[in-house]
């Protein structure tokens, strides 16, 4: 079983708000389901349109309505343009299952690109006519070798009236992907595939843009440690089990940190130099992958992952993430190498959060990691909490 690693971003039409294109994807326990939907025109109607599509389509996919239900839903929920009489949004929708077989029923989006070790599978796709509208379906099979990209068409048309006349066009979209390092992951794919839109549109998108990319990969664990445990004499036994679990660890809070150190009968070492005038120093301690502050650390990355999936701040997001401090680091961990998150929330009480002029208090605390939880699943991670 492989997991269904991924990623997807938008550049927003230059001199618009919102953004016109809307994903929603829902992790299912043998699948995910996602879903492109591309609003008519631009801005506001075209961002209610799109958003309300894909998610009347994710929602009724995942339980368990057929392709015919959800589009006759689709066809009888949202109007035809009048003026136009065009449809309402086009949509991709993309069903994987954690096997590797796929399927996908197209809508008047660009075909999706399916790469296979740097060359194009071909795809055998089946017309069909549904309440008036032709849908092609196509099925597949993705490996560890694998990429599926879907777009808008404001990729296939990016640099139209700018730096190319006719756009940038699916067949040389297909040579820009097949050239990916296959090691990338679909941040990476998704980040690369926007970027050389921006070139194109010379930083002023003509269209809405997005991108969707799918790899398949074994499952990254990170295990994030905050807060001591409630019983004092349970700590070093569940330091253990945190240490022996799979994948890496994670430790948030100074007081945390120093008990992880000394159950170890480690040294906790500071790095200033990771420092800022917002954000305290990282520490390290040997076997973890990360030591940070808690609360301000935790609240500034929280920050940093709500402006990731919002589109029209994520470039904002992955400009931060490259920054050299704690919060940045933490953020980048949890969006980019982690695919299953397991919390383990200590319930200890710092006496300091009992003060009635300290504005972080132990509710705080847990509303706060109750969004971190939230944020890191609306980003496709499977995420478990465990209060210790």
């Amino acid at each position: 079983m492989y997991f269904i690693d991924t990623s997807f971003n938008s550049l927003i039409k230059y001199g618009e708000e919102l953004c016109g294109d809307h994903i929603e994807q829902a992790r299912l326990n043998d699948c995910t389901i996602l879903v492109l939907s591309d609003g008519l025109g631009s801005g506001v109607k075209a961002n209610i349109l799109a958003t309300l599509t894909s998610k009347i389509a994710v929602t009724m996919l995942k339980n368990g309505s057929t392709l015919e239900e959800t589009i006759d839903t689709i066809v009888h929920t949202l109007p035809v343009c009048s003026e136009r009489h065009l449809a309402y949004s086009t949509f991709t929708i993309i069903k994987i299952y954690n096997d590797g077989r796929g399927y996908a029923a197209e809508f008047d989006n660009p075909f999706i690109f399916l790469i296979r070790n740097g060359q194009t599978v071909p795809l055998k796709r089946e017309k069909r006519e549904l309440n008036g509208k032709t849908i092609y379906e196509c099925s597949f099979v993705m490996d560890e070798y694998t990429l599926l990209v879907a777009v808008s068409d404001g990729v296939v048309h990016a640099g139209v009236g700018r730096s190319l006349d006719l756009g940038w066009q699916w067949e040389n979209v297909d040579k820009f992907i097949k050239n990916i390092d296959i090691s990338a992951n679909a941040f990476d794919v998704t980040d690369s595939v926007l970027k050389e839109c921006g070139k194109l549109y010379e930083d002023m998108a003509g269209d809405d843009t997005t991108v969707l990319s799918i790899k398949m990969k074994e499952q990254e664990t990170i295990n994030l440690f905050t807060g001591p445990p409630k019983n004092p004499a349970k700590d070093y036994d569940i330091i253990k089990e945190i240490l022996s679990s799979e994948g890496k660890v994670v430790v948030c809070g100074g007081t945390t940190a120093n008990i992880v150190a000394r159950s170890l009968g480690a040294e906790l070492e500071v790095d200033l130099s990771t420092m800022t005038q917002e954000l305290p120093p990282i520490g390290k301690i040997p076997g973890v992958e990360l030591v940070t502050e808690g609360v301000i650390t935790i609240n500034k990355a929280l920050e940093i992952m709500r402006d990731y999936v919002d589109p029209n701040k994520n470039d904002i997001a992955v400009k931060k993430l490259r920054e050299r401090n704690s919060a940045s680091m933490l953020a980048s961990i949890i969006i980019e190498k982690c695919d299953r998150l397991n919390m383990w929330v200590g319930q200890a009480v710092n006496p300091v959060h009992q003060n009635p002029k300290y504005p972080m208090d132990f509710q705080f605390k847990m509303n706060q990691l109750k969004e971190f939880a939230s944020v890191a699943r609306q980003m496709g991670k499977t995420v478990n909490v465990v209060f210790i």
